[in-house]
């Protein structure tokens, strides 16, 4: 059985997982040897975005890079909103130029989200990773075509929104294994987690052609 981890911090060196490292753009930019990657400007730790952009260039190209992120907005950061929006826009529009998935940290900026979504018509794939929020919020971005990556902490009733097409799996910062995620999902969903594996396995194929 394969599983797939499509945002972690941590490689698991387990053969039977597939997972995707993700490498945020500082200052330098991370070596990194996995064999799929994400690069983006986390809103966390926007600097020079004009440097920073032009690092994420770099990467994005490579064939090892399989999304662009994580992107986003947090209107708990230190970062003024405006300057979050205006790297997040061009992290955008890179996605777009690169034809590859965007996956997006969002914190209380929902609205703008959305917003942003409707806007920019986006032909690539968007997915909110870590998600954790209400089954409602859940069916909002569904709606917009927008794909949830759930972890270790979800909300069961999201999840069974989310199910079966918008949702895949990941770690993120966590110790725990994707193991673990899949069969809370299992035990969520009162699934077979050969059932549950199956389908994370074909979403994750679909959006990152893995």
């Amino acid at each position: 059985m394969k599983y797939y981890d499509i945002h972690t911090h941590r490689a698991s060196g387990e053969a039977e997982v597939l997972e995707v490292i993700n490498v945020i753009i500082k200052e330098p930019v991370e070596k990194n040897d996995a064999p799929y990657r994400s690069y983006g400007i986390h809103p966390w730790y926007i600097g020079n975005v004009e440097e920073q952009m032009e690092e994420l260039r770099k990467a994005a190209f490579l064939p090892e890079t399989v999304a662009i992120g994580e992107a986003g907005l947090d209107k708990l950061a230190e970062t003024d909103f405006a300057t979050q929006e205006d790297a997040f826009l061009r992290q955008i529009r890179l996605a777009e130029e690169v034809e590859k998935p965007l996956i997006i940290h969002c914190v209380k900026a929902w609205t703008e989200l959305l917003r942003l979504k409707k806007e920019m018509k986006p032909i690539q794939p968007w997915i909110v990773h870590g998600f954790r929020g209400k089954p409602a919020l859940a069916a909002q971005l569904i709606e917009q075509g927008i794909f949830l990556s759930l972890g270790s902490s979800f909300n069961p009733s999201s999840l069974q929104t989310a199910w079966p097409g918008y949702v895949l799996t990941e770690t993120d910062e966590k110790t725990g294994s994707i193991r673990d995620v899949y069969q809370g999902f299992a035990d969520t969903l009162s699934l077979p987690l050969e059932t549950v594996a199956r389908q994370l396995a074909e979403n994750s194929r679909h959006i990152f052609c893995l």
